[in-house]
């Protein structure tokens, strides 16, 4: 890792002892069979007697059902079955939002009922080969009476919107709930007592997650037995959910993961296609596989983001930031997945204080449906919108009082601290915000870049100096004791390390080997992982949310204080941590902005993290650098569209736009510690903060590249047209 180091606040005193695996960059173990290519994801599975399945979906956004007419596809070559709804009315519901605020996903869907997006599952045909479902699938006929379509968020709020569901709070609005400190009123006393009010409408666009690997699904039914493999992020999820639904004891059911291509949240949710899949597995009493291809993941794997903030701050004389007030709109999709809800109001709106001291918040979370993809967790879920708002508007602030935007910050970070009570009520457990923000100026060279900056516009240049700092919550618990883990030792010694959490491209079985081998003194080649299992590891809530350090880490040092203390074979123990961790960092980007052609260039990265202690400084880099290609991507290029029907004009790998390879910067590294005080080996969660970070550092640089046209704002992303266009515009005035 190149870069500054330091450390600050406090910790655990389990910290302290030596250790000699725990800090090292050791090469992942499990990349040897994926880069030869003996990776077993789901659609490298079969099995005998296996049956394929195509999934009939809805071309139109919103239109009701009148007839589905299957008669001509069952009769096909190699058809198993055709399914609908009327097959599938004993199937429990899918899991939806857990206070009920709004209509959980359907399963399939009958004549009567109404589809409300362009790819709801309409019908399942099963057939002997991939091909002849297909074929099969074409032959279902279904009659639709289209109905009047709303797409965008703040549209949909609005009284005379197409209704799409029936019994919400009002019209489309699923939530309506006020963020406040107090009663509002010391906000309100804030704005009236304010030198500069500064607000901004800001988009945090609709994302399209593009996993290597789309989602997939094999089911094999054994009498009263069941077993899944699924592309999944959460086994035990997943097996709790089929238990549920289809009515059958969870020790029945067999959840296996296997390798897993991406996620980045959107497999944490168990989906209909993928329940109707198993559902026609028990219903036919033959094991069957789908796989979703490329064109319909952009339809039906869940979406990200999709918010449009209307947000403003009070700012005194001096630049400090007084209060946050506004209303933030967030488009739910057509229906409500398990988490979508929960990333506006527990994740996005609290973590809008950031790393700053801010005295109070007002703010309204709409919450609505609208005849698009489901929203789910999307990397960051919550937080990297958060700070997009907030830095954004820190960058705006800078603008107005002619401050520089580093100084602004400095004059409004949250002092070093060990515990920290924001005005919205989280609590963060350690941090040094000015530390990791003075490393990454440091880093950069700021005052000559700044420097450079000026010469550069003398020539007729445009370069960019954007930064963001933020915080990471993570080692999110949904209950108590937590993820648990089970370690045992054979008679030569060697360790057999079995953990609740499930990896997806993490590197989890290098950093839990990393930890037993410490904990156990023993070498970290006699060291075995092994997770993803419901039948081989005990219980684990999932990888989401930058949750595994801190959970499955825990739990595994646990299991191994308990078996070095039983003098046993084996012993099993939970995390049982001390809350959410707050990791945070400071990103600073420097771009170059071409006049003539609108391009932007990055020319620089500088990411300065604080995770806490650092199990392994290779996977840190490499979440780092992962992340940072999704935000660019979200910052430059990505955006899932519409028409005004609810057609979707993305839908393809040639219609969005994921980063390629030459477009991804060289990420330049620093890290700042300071320990949680929460677990015993000081750990903060890691996997999205180069998601949080990069995508405002990048937006705030290209808008002070254009800052001599007088340009204040552009929504993301940053196209060569949209920049081009707003340069020739600004031309026009000037």
């Amino acid at each position: 890792m190149t870069g500054a180091e330091a450390r600050a606040g406090g910790g655990a005193a389990a910290c302290a002892q030596a250790v000699t695996m725990v800090g090292k960059a050791v090469p992942r173990s499990e990349d040897a069979a994926l880069v030869a290519g003996q990776g077993q994801f789901v659609d490298d599975l079969t099995v005998p007697g296996l049956l394929y399945a195509h999934v009939v979906r809805s071309p139109h956004a919103h239109a009701r059902i009148a007839a589905i007419d299957a008669a001509a596809a069952r009769s096909a070559p190699g058809v198993a079955g055709v399914f609908t709804a009327d097959d599938m009315r004993g199937i429990g519901p899918l899991p939806g939002p857990p206070d009920g605020i709004g209509p959980a996903l359907p399963l399939l869907r009958a004549p009567g009922d109404r589809v409300r997006w362009v790819g709801e599952p309409v019908a399942l045909v099963v057939a002997d080969g991939p091909a002849r479902a297909a074929d099969a699938a074409e032959l279902v006929e279904v009659d639709y009476e289209p109905l009047p379509a709303v797409t965008d968020p703040v549209r949909a709020a609005a009284p005379d919107a197409p209704v799409l569901h029936e019994g919400l709070l009002a019209g489309n609005v699923c939530f309506r709930r006020r963020l406040t400190s107090g009663d509002g009123g010391d906000t309100a006393a804030a704005f009236a007592a304010a030198r500069y009010r500064v607000g901004q409408r800001m988009i945090s666009q609709r994302l399209a997650p593009v996993a290597l690997e789309p989602r997939g699904v094999l089911a094999e039914p054994a009498g009263d037995r069941l077993h899944v493999r699924i592309g999944t992020q959460r086994p035990h999820g997943v097996r709790a959910w089929l238990s549920q639904m289809f009515g059958i004891p969870a020790d029945a059911v067999r959840v296996t993961a296997g390798d897993v291509g991406g996620g980045f949240g959107a497999k944490g949710p168990l989906y209909p296609d993928q329940v109707a899949v198993i559902a026609a597995a028990r219903l036919l009493g033959r094991p069957v596989k789908w796989i979703e291809e490329r064109g319909e993941s952009f339809l039906a794997t869940t979406h990200g983001r999709d918010q449009v903030a209307d947000l403003e701050m009070a700012v005194s004389a001096d630049g400090t930031i007084l209060a946050i007030r506004g209303t933030v709109h967030a488009s739910m999709g057509a229906y409500l997945t398990p988490n979508a809800a929960n990333t506006v109001l527990s994740r996005m709106a609290p973590l809008l204080p950031q790393t700053y001291d801010i005295g109070s918040i007002d703010v309204e979370l709409i919450g609505v449906v609208a005849n698009t993809t489901p929203i789910g967790p999307y990397r960051g879920a919550g937080r990297p919108e958060a700070a997009y708002y907030t830095e954004r508007l820190v960058d705006l602030v800078a603008l107005e009082t002619g401050l520089d935007p580093a100084e602004v910050r400095r004059r409004n970070f949250i002092p070093p601290h060990s515990g920290h009570r924001t005005c919205t009520g989280q609590h963060y457990d350690s941090g040094n915000y000015r530390a990791a923000f003075d490393t990454a100026l440091a880093l950069a060279g700021y005052e000559e870049l700044r420097r450079e900056q000026r010469r550069a516009r003398e020539r007729g240049q445009l370069i960019g100096i954007g930064m963001c700092c933020f915080v990471e919550p993570g080692g999110i618990m949904p209950g108590d004791p937590g993820d648990r883990a089970t370690v045992t030792r054979d008679p030569s010694g060697k360790v057999t390390v079995a953990v609740g959490t499930s990896a997806h491209g993490q590197g989890h079985r290098t950093a839990f080997a990393q930890l037993a081998a410490d904990a156990l003194g023993v070498p970290f080649e006699d060291v075995t992982v092994i997770f993803g299992d419901t039948a081989a590891a005990p219980f684990g809530y999932g990888t989401f949310g930058s949750r595994s350090a801190v959970a499955g880490g825990t739990a595994v040092v646990r299991a191994c204080q308990a078996l070095l203390a039983g003098g046993g074979t084996t012993a099993t123990a939970a995390a049982e941590t001390g809350g959410v961790t707050f990791a945070s960092g400071s990103y600073l980007c420097v771009v170059e902005v071409d006049p003539d052609t609108g391009r932007v260039r990055i020319d620089r990265v500088i990411a300065v993290d604080d995770c806490g202690r650092v199990i392994n400084p290779l996977l840190v880099e490499g979440q780092v650098h992962g992340g940072v290609a999704q935000g660019v991507g979200q910052a430059l290029q990505e955006r899932v569209c519409y028409d005004a029907d609810g057609q979707p004009l993305s839908a393809s790998l040639l219609d969005y736009a994921v980063p390629a390879a030459t477009q991804v910067p060289f990420v330049e590294t620093g890290r700042v510690e300071t320990l949680s005080p929460l677990n015993p080996l000081g750990v903060k969660g890691m996997g999205e903060s180069g998601t949080i970070g990069v995508t405002p550092a990048v937006v705030n640089a290209v808008m002070d590249a254009l800052r001599p046209y007088g340009i204040r704002h552009l929504d993301m992303p940053l196209t060569a047209e949209k920049v081009w266009t707003a340069i020739q515009g600004a031309r026009q005035v000037y």
